[in-house]
């Protein structure tokens, strides 16, 4: 018997939409409030997050039922039990931080609307419910884990070696909780606008193709052939046939050093689609704007509230997903999605709890090239252990900075030509300090003038 499979409902009942796209009353929402000036978070100099992301992903329904900066009781919740105040799951706390010369300035009080400025144009407005102060260091050990606390999957304490642990700890102690809403549509910058699918959006693409079933691959890499492996195989999910599309969705934004620059990312995922390897009419690719935590088992939290609000049934899962270092277990996203992290908050894995997820988990072991069997195959099918090459990420970006081809059989030669070509651009083929810098000032958005 047929198993019928249908689209899942966003995360908390409805997509959030917190968009004005009528400019007059834009300017009408705006008018007479004090206004503040959109910066990036800072560590040692570095820009590590920019809060513009987060308000574009929660007005743009991405981050469904989240609407606004959190207040300390919801803070609080989230941390404690991963949950917010309505009971719905969510990972991370997310706020809006000034610091407090700049609150002092503002001379805001709860029930102000503040106007949010970016890159010098009107961009949104925040009501403010509630002004509190938060001690960053507590923010950054609370949200990841302790091995004490967590022993499950945490295995050593995190420190600023781990860029997400960084980003709590270059919180202002402000926070100014309320609601979002973009008075001033943002229109995404070349070469991101041709994969900007927010989640109405890309319900309505799914629906245009026809794709009932629909498996995400998270990423914040360049492809590899094992990349490859992973997507089309994981379409395979163990219902009555394979997924009718594989959604490949980059997370866009702030990374660590040594990461690859977004622009190359989204073209690569493109290049895998317009080169064939993956046929084009099962293959979508799409962007996330958010400042990525490097979470582990959280950040699959997220990955898969964001996904289930784009529309998709399915999500893969392998090893050190979302991962740096090794601050947890290889596989604790895996052991949340099969069983559960009772210290964080999941005696049950998380589409098996009250208020949990609808999307359906795909766990993935290992791909690798295997000289013997002479093809990209499977941990689980291969009995050569001892002359298997595994897809290191390391190992090819070694590569790439040495200015060596790397072979067909690890990267495609077209997504090597996509590589090189932002190589060009920037002068160096991974994120370092200037880039980071660099594309702060630029962002992935332009604001039309807005006179208020």
């Amino acid at each position: 018997m047929e198993i019928k499979i249908k689209t899942p409902l966003p995360h908390g009942g409805r997509l959030v939409d917190r968009v004005v796209r009528n400019p007059e009353l834009g300017k009408k929402m705006a008018r007479g409030c004090p206004a503040y000036d959109i910066k990036p978070n800072l560590y040692n100099g570095m820009p590590v997050r920019n809060v513009y992301r987060e308000i574009m992903s929660i007005c743009y329904g991405f981050f469904s039922p989240v609407e606004g900066s959190m207040t300390q009781a919801e803070v609080e919740r989230v941390l404690k039990e991963r949950r917010l105040l309505s009971n719905w799951i969510f990972p991370y706390p997310l706020v809006f931080d000034i610091s407090e010369e700049d609150y002092k300035k503002l001379g805001v009080s709860v029930g102000d609307r503040l106007l949010l400025r970016l890159k010098g144009q009107p961009f949104a407005v925040l009501d403010i419910e509630e002004i509190y102060e938060i001690d960053p260091q507590e923010i950054a050990t609370r949200t990841f884990g302790t091995p004490e606390n967590n022993p499950e999957v945490v295995r050593r304490a995190f420190d600023t070696k781990h860029p997400g642990y960084v980003i709590y700890l270059s919180l202002n102690r402000i926070v100014l909780a309320g609601k979002y809403t973009i008075i001033n549509e943002p229109r995404l910058r070349p070469p991101f606008d041709r994969f900007w699918y927010p989640p109405a959006k890309s319900r309505e693409e799914f629906k245009r193709r026809g794709w009932t079933t629909v498996i995400n691959h998270q990423t914040r890499n360049v492809p590899h052939v094992g990349h490859e492996a992973l997507l089309r195989n994981a379409a395979f999910t163990g219902d009555t046939k394979p997924c009718d599309g594989i959604l490949v969705n980059c997370i866009v934004g702030a990374k660590r050093l040594g990461d690859y620059p977004d622009e190359a990312i989204v073209e690569a995922h493109e290049m895998v689609n317009l080169a064939g390897y993956v046929k084009p009419q099962r293959h979508m690719v799409t962007m996330l704007l958010w400042d990525m935590r490097y979470g582990n088992p959280l950040e699959s939290l997220l990955h898969g509230i964001v996904r289930q609000n784009m529309g998709c049934t399915h999500h893969m899962f392998g090893r050190d997903h979302a991962a740096v270092g090794d601050y947890y277990d290889s596989y604790a996203t895996q052991i949340l999605w099969e069983k559960g992290i009772p210290s964080f908050g999941f005696p049950a894995p998380p589409n098996a709890v009250e208020y949990g997820l609808l999307i359906r988990p795909q766990n993935m072991a290992e791909f690798w090239y295997c000289p013997h069997c002479q093809e990209v195959t499977y941990s689980e099918n291969c009995n050569h252990l001892d002359e298997i090459q595994r897809f290191s990420g390391s190992f090819i970006r070694s590569l790439l900075s040495e200015g060596l081809f790397p072979p067909p059989v690890i990267m495609r030669p077209e997504v090597y030509k996509v590589v090189v070509k932002w190589w060009k651009q920037f002068g160096y083929p991974f994120n370092n300090k200037k880039y980071l810098t660099e594309r702060e000032k630029e962002l992935e958005v332009d604001l039309a003038p807005m006179d208020i």
